[in-house]
């Protein structure tokens, strides 16, 4: 019955909050049909069934690779009470995106966008509170200005990438329920909607990727999640879930893979994108 209601995310947002542990139901579902006293067929067919269900949920590459000269973006949440930053330098220094999409970037970590002025000129920082969402940039942004969301979540800039200006979009979005991460969609969808142009989008969703959360957001921005399933955050007692995501048009090509933590409690995601 648990495992069923975490696909009802579209029906209550507590199916959301069921979804993150699908993969280990989906074991303790295999393993309580086994032990069962049903009949073996019953038995077999059901487990083999379950645990079929667990390959669509590995991190298995997904789609095909970007090509030679793609633009190369960075996510990652950096969280706010970060204590060490000179490794997190030292990796964006030497890889050098195109893009960084960051979130939790707080007055004790602002300096870090300081500290990657002259490699990122283009900087776009959405405060809120104590924290907030930025997109640093070493392509100049559009004449397009960039946007805040009403609601804290988005920071968005248009970017002038080879393949064209393109939306370059940090989200964070609050936790699920019974927190208020459904109502927190609805509140920055016309913010994504007003966007007019392909869309690059880079966050902490607090939602895995199979999560109706993500659905909503890459059908109010026209993309798709893209790379393959990641375990970016670790849960108290230590599981592993993935939360973070890159979304991007349909038919990009990318190659993405995770970075280490560095600093944050989140790792990292690069990619490689050949937009189409």
């Amino acid at each position: 019955m648990l495992l069923a209601a975490g696909f009802a995310g579209d029906w209550h947002p507590a199916g959301d909050s069921l979804a993150v542990f699908r993969v280990p139901l989906l074991i303790v579902a295999a393993l309580a049909i086994i032990w069962s006293d049903w009949p073996r067929r019953a038995r077999w067919s059901l487990a083999v069934l379950a645990m079929a269900g667990l390959v669509a949920h590995l991190p298995l590459p997904r789609g095909q690779s970007a090509e030679p000269g793609a633009l190369m973006v960075f996510q990652q949440n950096m969280q706010w009470n970060r204590s060490e930053s000179a490794d997190w330098l030292a990796m964006i220094e030497a890889v050098r995106p195109d893009v960084l999409l960051l979130q939790e970037i707080s007055e004790g970590n602002r300096a870090l966008l300081t500290a990657l002025a002259p490699l990122y000129p283009h900087q776009h920082l959405c405060p809120n509170g104590f924290v907030g969402e930025a997109v640093l940039s070493r392509l100049p942004f559009t004449a397009e200005p960039p946007v805040c969301s009403k609601r804290d979540g988005i920071a968005a800039a248009q970017v002038e990438t080879r393949q064209g200006p393109v939306w370059m979009i940090s989200l964070h979005i609050s936790w699920p329920w019974p927190y208020g991460q459904a109502r927190h969609v609805t509140q920055i969808i016309p913010d994504l909607q007003r966007l007019d142009g392909p869309v690059v989008l880079g966050g902490d969703f607090n939602a895995v990727a199979w999560s109706h959360t993500l659905e909503r957001v890459a059908r109010a921005t026209g993309t798709v999640r893209i790379g393959p399933l990641n375990h970016s955050f670790t849960l108290p007692g230590g599981l592993p879930i993935g939360i973070d995501h890159l979304l991007a048009p349909t038919g990009t090509r990318a190659t993405v893979q995770q970075t280490d933590m560095l600093g944050a409690d989140h790792r990292g995601l690069l990619a490689a994108l050949s937009l189409p």
